[in-house]
């Protein structure tokens, strides 16, 4: 029999991949009790996961309404990614003036992207590339740069994840990723610069399809789409 903190961490699980893959559309107002009786557990391990998953950015609990899978305003992720590129970019061209540095510092999370691509396994890629652009930010060695962005990384997480959950993402990102790494080895602080902004925006175009409502029908497991705002 499973414990219940292994039981507690599988069913986080499963609603954090059932929400990123778009199973549960931006909106959709989550239905506790169908999901303990879909996913054959009491509400206990259910809450537990949803504050999880409210920590992560992915729902949004609003007090005698209910739990809701987080909407973002086009507003809010137009200016999210602006912000986002910007100071990316400003990164990748200071951790390119670092030299071997900035190589010791991205070729673990560079082959870790590679090997979780090659395996086509989503959860790991996601991971690491995340890993991969907190490398760049370390090897870049400013700290007032450090603070700025970690700040909207924690407002854009879930969309970060969800991006490579579209059709045909996670070839382009490694290539995206490949050409950004190779930029900033060979110390092109210009071109690694330009090779980020680039690399955000187009995260950004995948963000805006979510928000635009191109968007699967929702599971049965538990979710009530309600009107988009």
């Amino acid at each position: 029999m499973l414990v219940h903190e292994s039981l507690g961490e599988r069913v986080y699980k499963s609603l954090r991949d059932l929400i990123l893959s778009q199973a549960y559309p931006p909106g959709s107002k989550l239905n506790v009790e169908q999901l303990c009786r879909n996913l054959g557990v009491s509400r206990t391990p259910v809450w537990d996961a949803m504050r999880r998953l409210e920590t992560e950015g992915l729902v949004s609990t609003v007090p005698r309404h209910g739990v809701f899978v987080l909407n973002y305003g086009l507003d809010k992720v137009h200016g999210l990614f602006a912000v986002r590129g910007v100071l990316e970019g400003l990164a990748g061209r200071q951790a390119a003036a670092q030299g071997d540095a900035a190589r010791e510092a991205l070729e673990g999370p560079m082959e870790r992207l590679t090997s979780a691509a090659a395996a086509r396994d989503l959860e790991v890629y996601s991971r690491a590339a995340i890993d991969f652009h907190d490398a760049i930010l370390a090897a870049a060695r400013n700290q007032v740069l450090g603070r700025l962005l970690e700040n909207v990384y924690a407002q854009i997480l879930v969309l970060r994840l969800r991006s490579l959950h579209l059709p045909d993402r996670l070839d382009s990102s490694i290539a995206e990723h490949s050409e950004i790494f190779a930029a900033i080895v060979a110390g092109e602080g210009e071109r690694a610069e330009r090779l980020s902004r680039a690399h955000a925006d187009h995260v950004l175009e995948d963000a805006l399809a979510f928000t635009h409502g191109i968007l699967p029908a929702a599971s049965s497991l538990g979710a009530e789409p309600i009107a988009r705002r």
